[in-house]
C-alpha cells in the first residue's frame, strides 16, 4: 500500500511568544480519524471501553520480559479503554491540534482512541508487570525541545518503532518493517513527548507520524505523565494546555 504523506501547517497562538501549535475542532478531528483509518495509518485498539474519567487498557498477550526501564507507558482517561489480546495491553493515543482550550486559546491535545471515538487522557489505569503496547498517532508538526527529551528511555530496548502508514489493527501491529528509533533530532523531528519522569519513561512522539512503544510498569502507584515539549502559550510555552489534565498532562494509576 503506498505511503500517505500528510503535511500540516499550524499557526501560533496570538500573543504567545513560545507556543508551537493550535488544536483541531471536533469536526476536523473526526475527518482526520476517518481518513487515517481508511489509509491504514491509525490503528485499531480492540476494546477500549469507556469508563468516566479513567482509561483502563486490557491485556493482550503475555508479558514477556525484557527491555527498557521497568516501567510502562500508556495514557488514557476520560473514558476507560481496554484492549485485551493474549496478555498484552494495547493503547492508542491521538494528538490533535486546534482544540479550543478557552474562548481565545487553542492548542494540541492528547486523546485516547476508543471504539466510541476520542476520550479524555486525564486519567489512566494500567496493570503492573504486563507488556503495554502504546501506539501514538501524532497529527502535529515538530518544534524544538530540550535534547534530553528527544531520547527514548523506559521502553523495551529503549526504542520506539516509527510505522507511519503501516496497517496496525487489533493491538497486533507488525513491527517487521517499522523503523526502530532510539533518539530524534530535537530541533526538527519531535512533535510531543509522553514522559513519566518518576519511572524513567520518556517517549518522544515523531511529528506527523504513527509510532509504537512497548514497555512495562513494574511499580504500582499513581504517577504523572507530561509532555515535555513546550506546546502551550506564554513566554515559556508552558501555560494553558501544558498544565491542564487531559491535554498535555495527566495521571497514571498502576495497580
Amino acid at each position: 500500500m503506498p505511503a500517505m504523506i500528510v503535511r500540516f501547517n499550524h499557526s501560533r497562538v496570538a500573543g504567545a511568544k513560545a507556543p508551537k501549535r493550535r488544536a483541531a475542532d471536533p469536526l476536523m478531528l473526526g475527518a482526520w480519524l476517518i481518513l487515517a483509518l481508511v489509509a491504514g495509518v491509525i490503528v485499531g485498539v480492540v476494546g477500549l471501553a469507556p469508563v468516566h474519567e479513567t482509561a483502563s487498557v486490557a491485556p493482550a498477550g503475555s508479558s514477556s520480559g525484557g527491555a527498557g526501564a521497568g516501567a510502562g507507558a500508556g495514557a488514557g482517561a476520560g473514558a476507560g479503554a481496554g484492549a485485551q489480546e493474549g496478555g498484552v495491553f494495547s493503547l492508542t493515543l491521538v494528538i490533535t491540534v486546534n482544540n479550543q482550550w478557552n474562548s481565545s486559546i487553542t492548542g494540541p491535545r492528547y486523546w485516547v482512541l476508543s471504539p466510541q471515538g476520542l476520550v479524555s487522557s486525564a486519567n489512566i489505569s494500567l496493570p503492573a508487570h504486563t507488556l503495554i503496547r502504546l501506539t501514538i498517532v501524532d497529527l502535529d508538526s515538530a518544534s524544538p525541545l530540550p535534547a534530553q527529551f528527544a531520547q527514548v528511555t523506559g521502553t523495551r530496548g529503549n526504542v520506539v518503532y516509527v510505522v507511519n502508514s503501516t496497517l496496525a489493527s487489533g493491538g497486533n501491529v507488525s513491527l517487521s518493517t517499522a523503523r526502530a528509533v532510539s533518539s530524534f533530532n530535537p530541533e526538527t523531528q519531535v512533535g510531543h513527548t509522553f514522559t513519566v519522569a518518576q519511572l524513567g519513561i520518556n517517549i518522544p512522539s515523531a511529528a506527523n507520524s504513527v509510532e509504537v512503544a512497548q514497555l512495562y510498569f513494574n511499580q504500582t502507584g499513581t504517577f504523572r505523565w507530561q509532555c515535555m515539549d513546550p506546546c502551550g502559550y506564554g513566554p515559556s510555552g508552558w501555560l494553558g494546555p501544558m498544565s491542564s489534565p487531559g491535554w498535555m498532562t495527566g495521571v497514571i494509576t498502576v495497580y
